[in-house]
């Protein structure tokens, strides 16, 4: 026997209402929750707090920024006070050492002379020769030994820059000579020196040994 008409509607109907109700009660777990309504008086807290935080972080950067200028002028401060010990240091190391160099240049200068003389005097003791004088044995070869040995404080003193001063037949100067004794001979000028007594040395800018000379005064 064929089912009514009416019956196959209420069904479907009845099926319909019950996936709505299934709907309604579904559980809504899966879904996010809709956010609440902003409220502007916590958003304007908001921004003041953030704004406090940026003027505080801007403070302390600036301050961290002074420090650090403060330290980089205390380090250029120190490298320059380094710089200039360091050359105050090295030009009085230099002239210690060229004073301790001068002191024992003084002391050579002073046995230069001597060997000076003692050569002089052989020569002129070899030069006296003749059917009289006995020419006495060995003196050329003290003359020879005096040369080598002047000869080998010549080279030592120009290593060390050191020269000997020209005084005769020069202009007397009383910066680098010392006159001992004033002679006077006619055919030269006044002032000028006619003989050594000492030799004179300079080195650079700096005496080492006056020449002891003697001046002509008309």
């Amino acid at each position: 026997m064929t089912e009514p008409v009416t019956d196959w509607k209420d069904g479907i109907l009845d099926d319909f209402r019950c996936w709505i109700h299934a709907c309604s009660q579904a559980d809504a777990t899966g879904f996010e929750p809709s956010p609440p309504e902003p409220d502007l008086r916590d958003l304007y807290a908001e921004f003041a707090a953030l704004r406090q935080e940026l003027r505080l972080q801007n403070r302390e950067q600036a301050k961290a920024g002074r420090e650090l200028a403060r330290a980089v002028e205390r380090y250029d401060t120190a490298v320059e006070s380094m710089t200039v010990h360091g050359r105050e240091l090295t030009a009085f190391e230099q002239r210690t050492t060229r004073a301790a160099e001068n002191r024992c240049l003084r002391s050579m200068l002073d046995l230069y002379d001597v060997l000076a003389r003692g050569l002089a005097a052989a020569e002129e003791v070899s030069k006296r020769r003749g059917f009289l004088v006995r020419h006495p044995r060995g003196i050329d070869g003290v003359a020879e030994g005096y040369g080598i040995a002047l000869r080998r404080f010549d080279r030592m003193l120009s290593g060390f820059g050191v020269v000997r001063l020209e005084t005769i037949g020069k202009l007397f100067d009383p910066r680098v000579m010392h006159a001992v004794e004033a002679r006077r001979i006619d055919n030269v000028p006044d002032g000028f020196v006619v003989e050594e007594l000492q030799c004179g040395y300079i080195r650079g800018d700096e005496v080492l040994q006056l020449a002891e000379v003697i001046v002509n005064r008309l």
